[in-house]
């Protein structure tokens, strides 16, 4: 019997143990569908139809993405009034101040020539807590900025897969932006 428990002992703790295999986060998002948004601004664009927008000032909202946790703020500027390079030092500032833990910054042009409208998407990538800013204008009277909050500590290697799916939302944003 004692040789029986040793036997049992030995070949229990002998075994060499299994590795697990590699999990994957299964995040899956909606596809999604554009509308208009309407309101009494000198601009009109598609957003998603997952992000509910909200009125934030005069001419600035907010797209919400309750599911995501994420807000993206939009701000409207009329040129006459502000300073385009004023507008522009205060996006720099913004980058620099959110940048500080990025690991890389990307950035892509945008032009709509049947539309007047130049503007740029901005991507930080690392431990920042706003992650993507963008602007568009005409350079002569429109201007109109975004940033996207989440509701969350920066955590990059997590927000990742959200960060994307609403920039491909502000790319949107940006190729449907129209004056009025």
């Amino acid at each position: 019997m004692k040789r029986f428990v040793i036997l049992a002992l030995f070949f229990v703790g002998c075994q060499s143990p299994t590795p697990k295999p590699k999990a994957q986060l299964a995040l899956k998002y909606p596809i999604p569908q554009y509308n208009q948004i309407s309101n009494n601004c000198r601009y009109t664009f598609e957003h998603n139809q997952l992000a509910t927008p909200k009125t934030l000032s005069a001419c600035g909202i907010t797209l919400e993405y309750t599911s995501l946790h994420a807000t993206l703020y939009l701000t409207y500027f009329d040129l006459t009034k502000f300073s385009l390079d004023t507008l522009l030092l205060d996006l720099d500032k913004r980058l620099t101040m959110f940048g500080k833990q990025a690991i890389q910054v990307d950035e892509s042009a945008f032009e709509n020539k049947t539309q007047n409208v130049v503007g740029s998407c901005i991507t930080i990538v690392g431990n920042s807590p706003s992650n993507v800013h963008f602007f568009g204008t005409d350079t002569r009277k429109h201007y109109l900025t975004g940033s996207l909050l989440f509701e969350a500590s920066p955590n990059y290697d997590s927000l990742a897969p959200a960060i994307a799916y609403i920039k491909n939302d502000v790319q949107r944003l940006l190729e449907t932006l129209q004056w009025d």
